[in-house]
């Protein structure tokens, strides 16, 4: 029987990892297909990213910025060859976008990930009207060797609550198991990418903690946040399970102290989940928070 060339492209890419589709295909066929969704999306990285970072490093904003570490920080134990799955939150989101064009096509594609796109843009902005409240860091290892040159040249650290890490790799795991299903994708294609698509999510949230880029109070904040703006995406049990999963195997730390982070996460996105219940704003209970944890940072 001759298969059609939409069941030749599915042969072509089932059953192969998501990180295996080059990052390179989407980095020479997205902007050219989607170029404003692309230009509206730098757009917003750079105002929230880059501008309110080196804005308030170099004294043009005048934003209060907020110590938010924890206790337990010092329990999670600086582990610098974690730093590639850190870095590794890039390639999460891109590679699915690759397979996308492989599966249907650049065109047929389009639509799938100009939406993606679209709410990642979301994403940034939301957390961006946080970051204009308070600015947030924390106490990180005067550690530059390798990739962190590059992390501390290009990341002033003041961007911690929420966590836009957490916050994009729960949305990437979050829309794609709703695109597989959606979009009615095969069972062994389902089974197979949430499954990696999630694991790689919790291995990275790990090492958000692992290389002291956040503290265990930024973590709860970016769940809180997805969970609020993305409801139909991400919902309270998701993040209930997402933080079970965590340092189920912990590395340099004691099982205990693994299970004190744990409860930790869980504290915290619950008291948020609980008094953002009936506000119209999900900043309101995180900007509570920010008022009443410890005192201000010095300026930067």
């Amino acid at each position: 029987m001759t298969l059609t060339t939409t069941e030749k492209r599915i042969a072509n890419v089932s059953g192969k990892p998501l990180s295996s589709f080059s990052v390179l295909l989407a980095y020479a066929v997205i902007p050219f297909r989607a170029f404003k969704t692309t230009m509206r999306l730098f757009r917003s990285i750079i105002a929230v990213f880059f501008v309110l970072q080196f804005g308030k490093k170099w004294g043009f904003l005048k934003i209060p910025v907020v110590h938010v570490d924890h206790p337990l920080d010092k329990k999670i134990p600086f582990l610098p060859q974690k730093v590639d799955i850190y870095l590794s939150f890039i390639n999460l989101w891109i590679c699915p976008m690759s397979m996308l064009i492989r599966r249907y096509g650049a065109k047929n594609a389009m639509p799938l990930i100009t939406e993606w796109l679209n709410l990642l843009k979301k994403t940034y902005d939301e957390a961006g009207r946080l970051y204009r409240f308070r600015l947030t860091t924390m106490e990180r290892p005067s550690y530059h060797k390798g990739h962190f040159f590059t992390i501390h040249f290009f990341d002033p650290h003041l961007l911690c609550v929420p966590s836009l890490h957490i916050a994009i790799i729960v949305l990437c795991f979050s829309f794609y198991r709703m695109l597989f299903e959606r979009e009615n994708f095969t069972a062994a294609e389902k089974e197979q990418w949430n499954r990696e698509l999630y694991e790689q999510s919790v291995a990275i949230a790990e090492s958000v903690l692992y290389v002291k880029q956040h503290s265990v109070n930024c973590v709860p904040a970016a769940l809180y946040m997805i969970s609020k703006v993305f409801p139909d995406l991400f919902k309270a049990t998701d993040a209930v399970q997402f933080i079970g999963e965590m340092f189920t195997n912990p590395q340099g730390m004691s099982g205990e102290s693994a299970a004190e982070v744990r409860e930790h996460l869980l504290f915290v996105y619950e008291r948020f989940l609980l008094e953002g219940a009936h506000e119209d704003d999900w900043r309101s209970p995180v900007q509570r928070w920010l008022l009443e944890y410890g005192e201000p940072a010095q300026e930067q």
